[in-house]
This record gives structure tokens, C-alpha cells and sequence, in this order.
């Protein structure tokens, strides 16, 4: 059915203020099926993982149904390797995203998502609708057996004009850290409410204070409800936040709306029954008619774009110096790379990541510290070295500007004995913890403008 124009009115005027908060759903994954036509991700790992296991679930069998079927015929025992099969079978897939998705990335006025899906479909089509298909989205999860480091990186809040995913369910890994099946999400529901993990600080009051936008999320009936009251201040009978729900088979449970017409009313819980991939299209529509300044805008326009991409280097245990380095650099017009993906298990992207900066780079910035002098191996080492190399090819223009983080720095370069030879080449600034001072932002203004004046050559 379609949505009303009230609907429509209610919904781009939170859009319009910044104030609504998308939960987005996989019902928006969608690939190519074997004839050609768009289809759910999930279903696709779903059939899959029937055929590797022969588990006899029938064509078009839902993956809750497929994974029911796995832990009822293969037994406990073996339900962690199916964490890692999962796994497995997304990266073997690795569709680009589909037409609607992207058509959601491309409404800039949203900056912050929050996912119930556990792959990166979504930051990829932010990452190709808005920064040229560099790796800039931010990517956050949770889980109850959370280290402190992923933790560490969940507590900032996104800085200005900075792209969010937060995966409330986890992310897709060889381990057991993202919830696959019903008992996994009982299990993050229960680490919530019992305070033994919790939200960052930050979501938490998003989610309680936003307008939210469930968008084809399929979540069952207890789910929906406890969600619901989980994002609202008050009880749900007494609040005044408006919520909207899209997506299809909502129908089919008629008690979840059933309960939000007798306890919420009609303008505060607003639920369409509709396909999820459409409505997404639409909304992208009438935002740009509602956004002419929008349609002129190229995807690439907020890119890290092949000619105007800063590359930060670092290792994982300083993300927060390179994060405090990268707002910096964005409040100085300055497209940054960060690749956060390496506080993620697996290295499927590192071939991407040397390529960037063997091509697209066109400044190159390693974070020199105690914690690089302290490692033995690691990839950052393989990046500065392929840095080194491009560097030779370089005569005329800075490219690399190694930056010491440390705060007790004393000027003695050469205490740091990890870093490639070349790197006392170059002019070594100091930043400690990240920040950029008067020189430094100077230094990378004046590259800044020398990028601009290359683009537009």
C-alpha cells in the first residue's frame, strides 16, 4: 500500500532537521539471483549453506530457517564453525550493493545508520554514493563479549559531517561475536538488560531521542515490542516520539500492530505495509525534490577522490590519535582515507588498501609512536614501506609526512628505530595524540588547496 502524504510530511521533516535515525533491516540487501534479478542477500547465503550441508531445506528457504535446520542436524558442537561458514559464504558473495541501497546512501541529510544485519553492504553503497567508493564510512558493532579495544573504539561520538554504521547485532567474522540466529539475539537483549554490556553512550541517547525509522527490518513480534520501548524514554503509552516502520509481511503479524494501535496511536507508531527496496527509492526522490541544492551534487563531490585522498597510516592501538587527526583534517576541507577495518579480524581488504596508496593517495600520513616501536610485524609496516616506494617516483611534491604522536617526543628521531630509513628524509612533525597544531594545520592547508588546484587543472 502506499504511504500517505501525512506519512511522507512527517517523515522528510525530521529528515529535513537532522533529527531522524534509520534502523535498517535485510530486507534492504538485495543481489542478483541466477536469472538475473535482484534478490535477498540472505537468501542467498541461506541456499548456500543448505547446499553445503545438504540440509534439505527446500528452495527459497528463509537463512532463520536454514540455520534452525543446521544446529537441529549437525548438533551443538559444531555451531561455532558455522559462525566462520557464514562468514565464508558473505565474502564469497561479495555483491555490490543494490540499487536501493545506494538510493538510501545518497539522502546526505542521514548520517548515522543503525544496522540489524551483520555484513557491510550498507558502508559499502555509503562509501560508492558518497565518497567516490573510498573506504570513509564508519564502521561500529556490538556484542556482549566485546574486547576493550572494540570497545575503546565504539565511545566517540561520530564527529560533524562524519558517515556512521553501528551494527547492533554484531559483525560478520570467523567468530562468534554477531548474533546468526534467535538465541544469539536473546543473548544480546539479556546482556543490555542486565548491564553486563551496554550501547555507547552516545546510540543509546540517539536512539531514546530520535524520530526512528525501521526499514525493513523483519523483526518478530517480542523483538519489535521490546525495541520499540528500548528507544523511547517513557512508556510507550505516554511518549510522544514518532516512530515509522516499512516493510514487508508486517501484515502478518497482526499482534505487533495490533499492540502499537492501542498503546501508541497512529501518528506516533506509523507501519507500512510495503516493500522496503521501493520505499527507499522513493524517499530518495522526494528528498532530492525537496533538496534541489542535492541534485547537482556528484557523488564524488565529498569523495576521497583518486587526486585528493590523505591516507592515514597507523596501528591499531593508536585508532584514536588517527581519528582526532582525521576531524582535523576534515574541518580543513581535507578528504581523509582512514581504514578502520584492521580493528576488524581478517585482511581481505589489504590488497585494496596498498592500491590506494600505490595510485590514489596523494598524501601520506604515518602515526609514528611507542605502539609501532613496540611491534615486531604488522601491516601498517607493509604500508609505509609501500609508501617508500612510491615516494621515488615522486621528486616535485611532498607526499609523506611522518607524524610522531607521542606526547614526550623530544626531537630525537632516530630513538624510534622501526620506521623506514627514509622517513628521516622528510620533514617529521610532531602531533601528539593527533592533534594538529598552528604549523601542522598550515602544512596540511596549503596541501589541501595544492590538491584542489589539481583537480580542477
Amino acid at each position: 500500500m502506499p504511504a500517505s502524504e501525512d506519512f511522507w510530511d512527517d517523515l522528510l521533516g525530521h529528515l529535513k532537521e537532522g533529527l531522524l535515525l534509520p534502523i535498517v533491516g535485510p530486507e534492504m540487501l538485495t543481489v542478483q539471483s541466477a536469472d538475473g534479478t535482484p534478490g535477498p542477500l540472505m537468501k542467498e547465503v541461506a541456499a548456500r549453506l543448505d547446499a553445503r550441508y545438504s540440509l534439505g531445506t527446500g528452495a527459497g528457504a528463509e537463512f532463520d530457517a536454514v540455520v534452525r535446520a543446521f544446529m537441529q542436524q549437525r548438533g551443538a558442537q559444531e555451531s561455532e564453525r558455522l559462525y566462520r561458514v557464514v562468514n565464508d559464504i558473505l565474502d564469497q558473495i561479495d555483491a555490490p550493493p543494490g540499487e536501493a541501497l545506494r538510493a538510501l546512501a545518497s539522502v546526505r541529510d542521514l548520517r548515522l545508520f543503525v544496522s540489524t544485519s551483520f555484513d557491510s553492504m550498507l558502508a559499502r553503497a555509503l562509501d560508492a554514493e558518497r565518497f567516490g567508493g573510498a573506504r570513509q564510512t564508519r564502521e561500529l558493532w556490538f556484542a556482549p563479549n566485546q574486547s576493550t579495544l572494540e570497545q575503546q573504539a565504539n565511545a566517540p561520538a561520530p564527529a560533524a559531517g562524519e558517515t556512521v554504521v553501528f551494527k547492533l547485532f554484531g559483525q560478520a567474522s570467523s567468530m562468534p561475536q554477531y548474533a546468526l540466529h534467535d538465541e544469539d539475539v536473546l543473548e544480546w537483549l539479556h546482556a543490555l538488560l542486565s548491564g553486563t554490556a551496554r550501547l555507547p553512550d552516545w546510540l543509546g541517547a540517539k536512539l531514546r531521542d530520535s524520530p526512528l525509522l525501521f526499514l525493513g527490518c523483519r523483526t518478530p513480534d517480542w523483538l519489535g515490542r521490546f525495541m520499540l520501548r528500548m528507544a523511547s524514554n517513557a512508556r510507550l503509552s505516554l511518549s510522544a516520539k514518532q516512530f515509522f516502520i516499512v516493510g514487508s509481511g508486517i501484515g502478518s503479524q497482526p499482534a505487533l500492530t495490533d499492540f502499537f494501535r492501542t498503546y501508541c496511536g497512529t501518528t506516533r507508531v506509523q507501519v507500512l505495509e510495503a516493500d522496503a527496496n521501493s520505499f527507499a527509492i522513493e524517499l530518495a526522490a522526494r528528498w532530492k525534490a525537496r533538496t534541489p541544492e542535492a541534485a547537482g551534487t556528484p557523488a564524488a563531490a565529498e569523495s576521497a577522490a583518486e587526486h585528493g585522498s590523505i591516507f592515514i597510516s597507523y596501528a591499531r592501538e593508536d585508532i584514536d590519535a588517527a581519528r582526532c587527526l582525521a576531524g582535523a583534517i576534515r574541518e580543513l576541507g581535507g578528504d581523509v582515507w582512514l581504514d578502520e577495518r584492521r580493528l576488524q579480524p581478517g585482511d581481505r581488504w589489504h590488497d585494496e588498501i596498498l592500491r590506494g596508496i600505490r595510485r590514489e593517495a596523494r598524501l601520506f600520513l604515518p602515526l609514528i609512536s611507542k605502539n609501532t616501536e613496540a611491534r615486531e610485524e604488522g601491516f601498517v609496516f607493509r604500508e609505509w614501506a609501500e609508501a617508500v616506494e612510491r615516494a621515488q617516483g615522486i621528486p616535485r611534491r611532498r607526499f609523506i609526512l611522518p607524524l610522531i604522536i607521542d606526547p614526550d617526543y623530544d626531537g630525537h628521531f632516530e630513538r624510534y628505530q622501526q620506521v623506514p630509513a627514509e622517513f628521516a628524509t622528510f620533514n617529521v612533525t610532531h602531533a601528539p595524540g593527533g592533534k594538529a597544531d598552528a604549523a601542522l594545520q598550515a602544512v596540511l592547508t596549503a596541501e589541501i588547496r595544492s590538491m584542489r588546484r589539481a583537480e580542477f587543472a
